[in-house]
């Protein structure tokens, strides 16, 4: 069982293959250790990097009330979304569009704290929405990064590539 945010973040090096699995599904960590890593703005969540490998990244994602992602995909990786803090409905879509909007698949879920949930391309597409009155945090594990992924761009009612940034790289030494 991981416990704390120090301790997730000094056995994911030692990790490969399925050890992720089982790290994404054993993790109790309290509000209180992600602290120092939080960032917030008005405008969109954000997206801050606490570790990064070449086998994998973990971010801390802050939502402030109603911010949502674009429907998007993962790059061809694997993502383990872990609730932190507060609420957040996954809504899935298949990559067909129908009326300037990508199709639901029919799965939806609310997660709530302590909560894991599963993505890869092979399942489709996906979006996250704060659905909490107040702030939400939830943390991401990808088994490689992503550096870049498909969205759906509604203007262009279509899916693009899109270049992923962070808002902030934390240092290994505050947490």
């Amino acid at each position: 069982m991981i416990t704390s945010l120090q301790e997730l973040i000094e056995e994911l090096p030692k990790c490969s293959g399925s050890d992720y699995v089982r790290i994404a599904k054993n993790m109790q960590i309290p509000v209180s250790d992600f602290d120092e890593c939080q960032s917030w703005d008005k405008e969109s969540y954000t997206r801050n990097c606490l570790s990064r490998t070449d086998e994998y990244e973990l971010i801390l994602l802050c939502w402030e009330p109603c911010q949502k992602t674009p429907v998007h995909g993962h790059g061809g990786e694997e993502c383990w979304v872990y609730m932190v803090d507060g609420l957040i409905r996954e809504r899935h879509f298949s990559e067909e569009v129908e009326g300037g909007s990508p199709l639901p698949s029919g799965k939806s879920e609310i997660m709530r704290p302590g909560q894991l949930s599963y993505m890869n391309d092979m399942m489709g597409f996906h979006t996250l929405e704060n659905i909490h009155s107040g702030r939400s945090m939830s943390l991401h594990l990808y088994m490689n990064p992503i550096d870049r992924c498909r969205v759906f761009d509604k203007d262009k009612k279509k899916f693009v590539v899109k270049e992923m940034e962070y808002d902030q790289v934390i240092e290994e030494e505050i947490i």
